[in-house]
């Protein structure tokens, strides 16, 4: 597996690459038999150190932890132990579906219809851009499987195929850290 370790106002000494890699090889490899990679991110705030593991153990997984002490080794510590708990769920996830076909269908685009004419359409400068062009993986899945895999790849919403009736659905983390809902009407 390549590791790859990066800081921002940290010494990256040998001891340190030492027990990251150490450190590192140990979690994933207890779980995942040939992963793709690693990397390592270090950096200072204020008094304090934090640490930010991103895993990739396999083909379209990735996982992500962080942590933060006061020394860059506790620092990692935290984050190993924050990735090796998502490692463990992510393969328990996959062994309870191993067998089962379907879990996955590919969204090729998306197309935004046009409501304006164009000398009626007035450009905002400031907006962001919106691309809409790409593939996606929408995995077909329970609403507390679809919280459980945004949890595990860190992010704040995902879309999915609900299982229990067929239909495009998504999920997302409120600013207030609940977990929002949606799925379209009829």
């Amino acid at each position: 597996m390549k590791i790859t370790l990066s800081g921002q106002q940290v010494d990256i000494s040998d001891r340190l690459r030492a027990r990251v890699e150490e450190g590192m090889e140990a979690s994933v490899n207890k779980y995942f038999n040939a992963p793709i990679g690693c990397s390592v991110y270090f950096s200072k705030e204020g008094e304090d150190f934090k640490a930010e593991v991103t895993v990739h153990p396999a083909k379209n997984i990735v996982l992500k932890g962080t942590g933060v002490a006061g020394d860059p080794y506790s620092a990692f510590d935290d984050a190993n132990n924050h990735i090796a708990t998502r490692l463990r769920r992510q393969k328990t996830k996959l062994n309870d579906h191993k067998g089962k076909t379907g879990l996955v269908e590919l969204a090729h685009e998306a197309v935004f219809p046009l409501t304006e004419t164009e000398e009626e359409m007035s450009i905002d400068e400031s907006a962001p851009l919106t691309i809409a062009e790409t593939d996606a993986n929408i995995k077909v899945c329970t609403v507390s499987e679809a919280v459980m895999y945004m949890d595990l790849a860190d992010e704040c919403a995902l879309m999915f195929r609900n299982s229990a009736n067929n239909r495009i659905s998504m999920v997302y983390r409120r600013k207030d850290g609940n977990i929002g809902w949606v799925e379209p009407a009829e």
